[in-house]
C-alpha cells in the first residue's frame, strides 16, 4: 500500500478575509482600529516625552486611507514582532496600561487586509532611533513564505507612524459616513484628530453631556454613593426632574477606578471609553434612563471593539443601580420629584414609600398638596381618604373642617401615595373596595364557566407556577378581576366577573370558536389575571430568582465553549501559533464562533400569517381598569404551538398595531437556546440605540437580574442616540422568541427588497444589584 503524508494547508487571503470580516464588521471599524492604535501610540509617547505636540491625521480619498500619527513609533522588531504578527501586541505590559492604552488584542495587519490590497507603513521610533519602511500586498501575503518587505530608512528626529492602505475596491469608504462613525469614537479624546483637515475630537464633556437649568445643585465630595461606590462631583435637577450628575475620583469597594463620568437622564444611550476613546454603547439598565459618558480604565472592549466584557458590564450595571439609588433619594428631597414618572416607579420597585413625602395628592375643593403636608394637617383637622371616583361619596365628605384626599387613578402615583399615607393610620380611608356578588364556584358553574375555569387554573399553573382557583361573579367598580382567598380551600382564588367585556368574549369564544380558545385564554390570564397576582408568582421574590439563574446557569455549562473565548478570535489563532490548542480546535472554534454570533434576515413576514390571531386577541382582552404602563414587567405572549422560520415579522400600517410595534426581530438560535428560559418569566424591556448598535435590556420581574441583547449592525441605527423604558411585547413560539423593535428604529431593521441585514449578536445575563468585590 503507498501512503504517504502531506501537510495540511490554507489558503492565506481567504483566511485573513473570513477572521478580518468576523472581528471587523465594516471598513469603518478597520479605519477606527487605525486610528485607535494610533492614538495608543501618542499615550505611549507621552509617557516619556511631553515636550511635543500630539496630533493625528486621517486621510480619505478615492483609492486609499492613510493614518499618520506622532506617538512612540515601532523599532524594526516591533514591526515584525506586533504590527505584522496577528495575535501578538506589544500593549499588554504594566507601562503600556499605565499610559492608558485602549488596545491590547495585537490584531494588528490583519484588520487592515479586510479592506487593503496592499498596506505601507512607515514608522520612526521614539525609543529605538530606527526608521522602517515596510509593505505587504494582499494577493501574496503567506504563511510560509517570505512576504513583507522591510527597509532601513534615515532617522530624521520625527518620531511616529504613517500607515497606507490601498484599497480593494475605490471609493468604498463614504468620507461623511466616515466622519460621522469616527467622531462618536474620539469626540472626547484631548489629542487632535482630522479627518481631510477637520478636527473631529476634543469636545468638551459638557457639549457632549449637555447642562441643564439648574433648580438644585449639590457639591459631591468624597460622598458614599452606595455601599460600594465613592465619588466626588457635583449632581444638579431642573425643574422638569430632569438630572446630571457627574463623577470623578472614583472608588468601587474601597479600589480606586481611574476614571469619570457624566450622565443624564432620559439620554438613554451610554457611550463607555478609556481615556477619552469610545469603546461601545453599554447594555446598562437605569430606570431614570441615565444615558452619557463613562469612561474609566478599566474597562475592557471585545476583540473588534463593539461590545464590553462581560465583567465590565455587570461592573456598570452594579455601578448604575447604586446611582440610581442615590439619585433617587437626592430628588426626594425636592418639590420636582412630583414631575418624574421614573423616581415614583423607583419607589414602587424599590418599596421606599417613605421618600414620597413631596409628591403631591389632589385635595377636593382645593389645591394639591405634598403628602408630607397632608400627614401634618392630619393633626390639625380630619383628614380622609378616598380611591374612587363617585361624586356623591367626594361630596358627602368634603367639608371646611376637612380634608378628602383623593387618590390619583394612574399608577405608579397611586400606588406611592397609598404607601406613603398607609404608614400613617391617624388618616381614615374611606371604603371603595369593589363588591362581589352572586359568587359561582365549583359545582355552582355552568358547563361553559368551568371549562374556562379549568383551562385558566392550567395556564396560571403551567405559566407562573401558581396553583389557583377561578370562579366567577358580579363584580363593582368595572372591575374585571378580583383575587381572593377561597374559604373552601385556602388557595388563591381568582374571581372574573361575567359581566366585563374581556369575559365575556372569553366564554363567546369557547361557545362559538374552540379552535381559537386556547390561544384567546392564554392572553386573557397574560393580560387580564397576571397583574393582579404577580406578587405571588415565586420567581418573583429574591430566592426564587436566584433559583431560576441557578438553572439557566447549568443549562449554558452544557455549551462546549464559552461565550467569552469565542469573543476573542485573535487569541484563538494566537494559542494555535504557539501550540496550545490544534489545528482540528482552531477550526471548530473558529467555525462555532461564526454561526452563532452573526444573525442575517433576508425579509419580513407579516404577524398575521405567522401568529393569526394575535392582533385580535389583544384587542379583545384589555383590561381597562388596569392600564399598563411601560415599566411594569409582563409576561410573553405565548404560542408555543406554533413554529416558524421567519426571522422577522411585521405588521402592515393598514392594520392595528401590537401594543405600539409593527416590526419584531427574532433572536439568534444560540441566545434563544441559553436563554429562552427567561423569557417564559414576566419581563420588563428597554430599548437604547446609538450608531451602528441596539440594545435591548429585559430585566426579570424580581428585579435581581436580566438578559442584555447587544446588536450591531453594518449600516447607522439612528440618526440620534435615544431610547428608554418600553412596554414589553415579546412573542414566543415553539422555536422562535421574538422581541419588539420600536418604532423609531424599525426601518433599520427591515431589508428592502433582494437586501440581507447583518446583524452581529452578544447576549449576557446582567445582575441589577451590586457585584461582589473587583
Amino acid at each position: 500500500m503507498d501512503e504517504t503524508l502531506i501537510p495540511f494547508d490554507v489558503e492565506t487571503s481567504r483566511i485573513i478575509e473570513l477572521l478580518a470580516k468576523q472581528i471587523y464588521q465594516s471598513p469603518f471599524a478597520l479605519l477606527r482600529e487605525n486610528v485607535q492604535n494610533a492614538f495608543d501610540a501618542i499615550r505611549e509617547r507621552m509617557q516619556i516625552d511631553r515636550n511635543f505636540h500630539p496630533r493625528i491625521d486621517v486621510s480619505i480619498e478615492h483609492d486609499r486611507i492613510k493614518i499618520a500619527d506622532n506617538g512612540i513609533g515601532m523599532s524594526r522588531d516591533e514591526l515584525r514582532r506586533h504590527f505584522w504578527t496577528a495575535g501578538s501586541s506589544s500593549k499588554n505590559n504594566p507601562e503600556a496600561r499605565a499610559a492608558g492604552v485602549v488596545g491590547t488584542f495585537g490584531i494588528g495587519a490583519m484588520a487592515n487586509f479586510g479592506i487593503a490590497k496592499i498596506v505601507i507603513v512607515e514608522t520612526e521610533s521614539a525609543r529605538a532611533s530606527e526608521r522602517t519602511l515596510s509593505s505587504a500586498k494582499r494577493e501574496t501575503l503567506s504563511l510560509r513564505e517570505d512576504c513583507v518587505t522591510m527597509q532601513r530608512l534615515e532617522v530624521i528626529g520625527q518620531p511616529g507612524t504613517v500607515i497606507t492602505a490601498e484599497l480593494m475596491s475605490p471609493g468604498s469608504i463614504n468620507l461623511v459616513e466616515a466622519k460621522r462613525y469616527l467622531r462618536e469614537f474620539v469626540r472626547l479624546v484631548d489629542v487632535p484628530i482630522f479627518v481631510n483637515e477637520e478636527l473631529i475630537s476634543q469636545v468638551p464633556l459638557e457639549q457632549a453631556v449637555p447642562a441643564i437649568p439648574t433648580n438644585y445643585y449639590e457639591r459631591l465630595e468624597a460622598v458614599r454613593v452606595g455601599p460600594n461606590l465613592q465619588a466626588t462631583g457635583d449632581i444638579a435637577i431642573s425643574g422638569n426632574a430632569i438630572m446630571r450628575l457627574v463623577l470623578t475620583d472614583l472608588f468601587w469597594n474601597g479600589q480606586p477606578l481611574k476614571g469619570h463620568l457624566a450622565l443624564r437622564s432620559g439620554d438613554g444611550a451610554i457611550h463607555t471609553a478609556r481615556s477619552g476613546f469610545g469603546l461601545a454603547m453599554a447594555p446598562i439598565n437605569s430606570i431614570y434612563a441615565f444615558g452619557g459618558v463613562i469612561d474609566m480604565q478599566v474597562l475592557q472592549p471585545t476583540a473588534g471593539r463593539e461590545a464590553l466584557t462581560s465583567d465590565g458590564v455587570q461592573l456598570l450595571q452594579s455601578m448604575m443601580t447604586e446611582i440610581d439609588n442615590f439619585a433617587s433619594e437626592r430628588l426626594s428631597n425636592t418639590e420636582q420629584c412630583n414631575q418624574s414618572t421614573p423616581f415614583m416607579q423607583w419607589i414602587c420597585s424599590n418599596g421606599r414609600y417613605d421618600l414620597a413625602g413631596n409628591l403631591a395628592i389632589e385635595v377636593s375643593g382645593q389645591e394639591d398638596v405634598s403628602l408630607k403636608d397632608a400627614v401634618v394637617l392630619s393633626s390639625q383637622r380630619t383628614v380622609r381618604l378616598y380611591g374612587g371616583s363617585d361624586p356623591t361619596v367626594i361630596k358627602t365628605f368634603s367639608s371646611e373642617d376637612s380634608f378628602l384626599l383623593i387618590l390619583s387613578r394612574n399608577n405608579p402615583r397611586r400606588h406611592c401615595q397609598e404607601g406613603y399615607l398607609g404608614r400613617h393610620p391617624v388618616i381614615e380611608a374611606i371604603p371603595d373596595r369593589p363588591t362581589v356578588v352572586n359568587l359561582q364556584e365549583g359545582i355552582d358553574l355552568t358547563s361553559s364557566k368551568w371549562a374556562v375555569s379549568y383551562r385558566l387554573v392550567s395556564i396560571i399553573s403551567e405559566d407562573f407556577f401558581i396553583d389557583v382557583e377561578v370562579a366567577f361573579g358580579e363584580i363593582s367598580h368595572g372591575v374585571a378581576v378580583v383575587v381572593d382567598q377561597s374559604k373552601r380551600s385556602g388557595k388563591t382564588l381568582v374571581i372574573l366577573n361575567s359581566t366585563a367585556t374581556a369575559v365575556i368574549t372569553l366564554l363567546q369564544v369557547y361557545e362559538t370558536h374552540l379552535d381559537a380558545f386556547r390561544s384567546l385564554a392564554k392572553d386573557f390570564a397574560r393580560n387580564v389575571i397576571f397583574p393582579h397576582i404577580s406578587q405571588i408568582v415565586p420567581s418573583s421574590t429574591r430566592q426564587g430568582a436566584e433559583a431560576f439563574i441557578e438553572a439557566m446557569r447549568r443549562k449554558r455549562e452544557t455549551f462546549e465553549y464559552d461565550s467569552d473565548e469565542l469573543d476573542e478570535l485573535p487569541s484563538i489563532m494566537k494559542d494555535y501559533h504557539e501550540g496550545r490548542i490544534t489545528l482540528e480546535t482552531l477550526i471548530d472554534k473558529s467555525k462555532f464562533a461564526a454561526q452563532t454570533s452573526v444573525q442575517i434576515v433576508e425579509g419580513a413576514s407579516p404577524v398575521r400569517d405567522v401568529v393569526p390571531d394575535l392582533i385580535e386577541n389583544e384587542r379583545a382582552v384589555q383590561d381597562p381598569a388596569n392600564p399598563h404602563t411601560q415599566w411594569i414587567a409582563e409576561p410573553s405572549i405565548l404560542r408555543t404551538e406554533i413554529g416558524s422560520p421567519a426571522k422577522l415579522i411585521t405588521i402592515d400600517p393598514s392594520e392595528p398595531d401590537l401594543r405600539g410595534y409593527r416590526c419584531f426581530i427574532a433572536l439568534a438560535p444560540r441566545t434563544f437556546t441559553e436563554f429562552g428560559d427567561f423569557f417564559t418569566q414576566p419581563h420588563s424591556t428597554s430599548v437604547v440605540w446609538g450608531g451602528q448598535k441596539a440594545l435591548f435590556i429585559f430585566i426579570h420581574h424580581s428585579g435581581e437580574f436580566g438578559v442584555y441583547y447587544d446588536m450591531q449592525t453594518m449600516d447607522f441605527v439612528s440618526e440620534s442616540a435615544g431610547g428608554g423604558s418600553h412596554r414589553t411585547c415579546t412573542i414566543m413560539l415553539r422555536d422562535r422568541i421574538y422581541i419588539p423593535v420600536p418604532p423609531s428604529i424599525q426601518a433599520s431593521f427591515i431589508p428592502k427588497p433582494g437586501e440581507k441585514k447583518r446583524f452581529e449578536i452578544k447576549a449576557d445575563l446582567i445582575r441589577t444589584g451590586a457585584a461582589k468585590s473587583m
